[in-house]
């Protein structure tokens, strides 16, 4: 059951009421915000679109931050973003959700980005 199962009681769901957040959600949030800021500042400038993938076979996390717009130029992943990754999976995995794929997309759309997730289990 992936933590957005258990938090909502179906995969995902935007919450209109902040006071009726889970704690869980809450501790999320920020990491999320987080990984994005850092993700953004670990790619080229010109890029447009960034995808942040984290995977985790249960004893080791890899990760890889790339464009697929076939923008020119390539990423680096700092220390800090592979901490914020292994963060987002420490505390996801403490709520239950084991996931083995997380797939973090962020599309440029005028002067503000876009964000999406998706993940993966076995």
């Amino acid at each position: 059951m992936s933590i957005f199962e258990k938090l909502f009681g179906r995969k995902s769901d935007a919450v209109s009421d902040p006071e009726h957040v889970p704690d869980a959600f809450k501790q999320l949030a920020p990491v999320f915000d987080e990984i994005g800021t850092e993700s953004l500042g670990c790619c080229p400038e010109h890029w447009t679109n960034a995808v942040f993938t984290i995977t985790c076979d249960g004893r080791k996390i890899d990760y890889s931050l790339k464009n697929h717009r076939e923008e020119q130029g390539t990423a680096t992943i700092t220390p800090l973003l592979a901490q914020l990754a292994e963060k987002l999976y420490s505390l996801m995995a403490s709520n239950g959700d084991r996931w083995t794929k997380a797939e973090l997309w962020y599309d440029q759309d005028g002067d503000s980005w876009k964000f999406k997730s998706n993940f993966s289990y076995d």
